[in-house]
């Protein structure tokens, strides 16, 4: 293959990818600006700059596409609160990060609650969703045992386990604020890391 026509494709699969960057761009503000199932394709459209046939050639439908944002957005959270890079104590990092996240407020419950109305609506959005809080026990998990093998966690609890249990806590804080009860985030990490922690 001649360099003239691997720089054609390789610049046609440059453009593809940001069409699709700008599409997911515009899906986040007008989601942000008016919830998960709101905004219409066109307004998505329009406000990337990019026809209703530019948007099927990235995403099969609107299911798939709120199931690509959902994904963009949790995945980036989870990999700005799951710690990594110091094993003994990413378990203890990744706690303290998100009672940070949860004592700074914001509106991440809110956006919560837009999520799970999107998961009650659509199968394939739901399977998602799930797929990604699997991910995350997966990764909690996997930071646990790191902490167990270095003796910074408590060995007595299984990894997996755990890493389910704290995922569920997790969503059930931001549920908890979400709904006004009066949570106290740092007083919740303290207790935690004081479970976590071997005796």
């Amino acid at each position: 293959m001649s360099r003239a026509v691997t720089e054609q494709i390789r610049s046609r699969e440059e453009g593809k990818r940001e069409t699709r960057e700008a599409l997911l761009a515009a899906g986040l503000a007008e989601i942000g600006e008016h919830g998960l199932m709101e905004p219409s394709l066109d307004a998505i459209c329009a406000r990337a700059g990019f026809t209703r046939g530019a948007f099927y050639v990235h995403f099969k439908d609107r299911d798939e596409f709120v199931s690509a944002v959902m994904e963009r957005v949790l995945g980036a959270f989870l990999d700005a609160i799951i710690a990594t890079g110091d094993e003994e104590h990413d378990l203890e990092h990744t706690v303290t990060r998100f009672a940070g996240l949860l004592a700074a407020g914001g509106d991440g419950g809110r956006h919560f609650q837009r999520l799970l109305e999107a998961c009650t609506r659509s199968a394939p959005i739901r399977g998602r969703f799930a797929g990604l809080l699997e991910d995350a026990i997966e990764r909690v998990g996997r930071a646990a045992a790191q902490g167990q093998g270095s003796g910074s966690v408590r060995g007595d609890v299984d990894p997996k386990a755990l890493g389910t249990v704290l995922v569920a806590l997790a969503l059930g804080a931001v549920t908890a604020l979400e709904l006004g009860v009066r949570f106290d985030p740092v007083g919740a990490r303290d207790a935690m890391l004081t479970l976590l922690r071997r005796r």
